[in-house]
This record gives structure tokens, sequence and C-alpha cells, in this order.
């Protein structure tokens, strides 16, 4: 069964592109992923305070930020979090090869991207604002982050959906472990156009590194 991914009307301001993994190996990162990773990750870090990779995090706020959510603190976005650990590391987190790359792509295409394991989840999926009371667990001592008015990922496999992932963090109950096989990924963008071609590059990056580092097979590619 293919993926299916929606999109609430009231997120105009938002460009979503959804990636099926259908096959993959969730092992620790190669030489060769550690090495790519890394030499990315320099390259990124050199322009990160270009005008436009300035105006592409400025973007992401601006999509993330509304009412009670405010995309600062412990709340930033993704890759803004990736982008400080290689200015102070030198490197990004090692946690294993998909997530690696997942890593590596959003700190250079300067997009948060969810990493969600769909036997965990499902193959349906709808992204809207987080409701009143909402939140989720998202590590081992758990944690938990609110959601209300962030946007989030749900699994609408039931007529209650529950949030699975967001722009900052994504759950515990959809994380991937070494037992998944099937993922997707999902790349959140400004609907400008530096965000769109942002996107584009994400994807590509994202897509050869699971490819080529992690015996990847992909599905299908949406743009709801």
């Amino acid at each position: 069964m293919a993926i299916d991914v929606t999109v609430a009307n009231d997120l105009s301001q938002l460009r979503v592109i959804a990636l099926e993994i259908v096959q993959v190996a969730v092992t620790p990162a190669s030489a060769k992923l550690r090495m790519w990773s890394d030499l990315a990750s320099q390259a990124a870090v050199e322009a990160a305070h270009t005008p436009a990779a300035e105006k592409l995090r400025s973007d992401v706020r601006l999509m993330l930020r509304h009412g009670k959510f405010k995309a600062s603190g412990r709340s930033k976005p993704a890759q803004e979090y990736l982008l400080r650990c290689a200015l102070e590391e030198g490197t990004l987190p090692r946690i294993n090869g998909p997530v690696d790359v997942l890593n590596t792509a959003s700190l250079v295409g300067g997009l948060p991207i969810s990493l969600l394991s769909t036997t965990k989840c499902s193959q349906h999926f709808h992204v809207r604002r987080g409701q009143t009371g909402e939140g989720y667990v998202f590590n081992s001592i758990g944690q938990v982050l609110q959601v209300e008015d962030l946007i989030v990922v749900c699994d609408a496999s039931q007529s209650e959906q529950r949030p699975v992932g967001s722009p900052v963090k994504d759950s515990l109950a959809g994380k991937i472990e070494a037992s998944d096989t099937s993922l997707i990924a999902i790349i959140y963008a400004p609907s400008s156009p530096l965000g769109l071609e942002a996107a584009e590059k994400t994807l590509q990056l994202l897509a050869g590194g699971l490819v080529e580092h992690c015996q990847a097979e992909l599905g299908m590619t949406v743009r709801p």
C-alpha cells in the first residue's frame, strides 16, 4: 500500500514533500557515510551566514510561528539545532545510517525533516497544527513536547489522529529502530521561492544519501 499524505487547508505558507522509503537498513553509519556527512556539514557551516542561508532560517521560523508557538529557545526548528552541533562540535551526532543521512540533508538543505517508522505509525498521514493540550513524548526519559499551534504530522490511520512528528522533534512513538525497514521522511518548507528551491535540494540529498549509504529502495515522492 502506498503512502497517503494530506495537508490542512490553513497551512498555505507550508509546502511538504514526503518520501516513501520501502526498504532500508537501519544500521550504524559506515565510514563512507561519516566522511560524506562531515564534508557536507563543513560546507554547510561555511555557508551558514550567507544572506540566502540567513533568509531561509528566517522563513522557516516565520512558517512555524503561530498562536502560542514561538520558534525559539528549546522549540527552534530541528535544522538550527543541527547547525549548532556542527558549529560547536565540528560534526553531527551519530545515531544510525538513515538518521545520519537525514540530519546531513536537513543541515545542508536548511530545512527540518521528520523521519518516522511506517510500521509503528501507518502509511496514512495528515499535516496540521497541534491542538490545545496536545503533546507527545520525544525521548526515552519521558520528556514531552507540547505541540499546540505547532505544525505536526499525524498518524491518520484512525479517526482520532495522533501527532507523531514535527519540524522541532519527532515522537518516541514514531522513532525508527533496527527492526524497521519501511519509513517515511517529511520535508517541511516555506512556500517562498527560496523555500521551494531548498525543498528540492534537500530531497535530492536525502534520497541520494539513503540509496548510496543505507541500501534503501525508494517508493513514492508525494507533494500534497
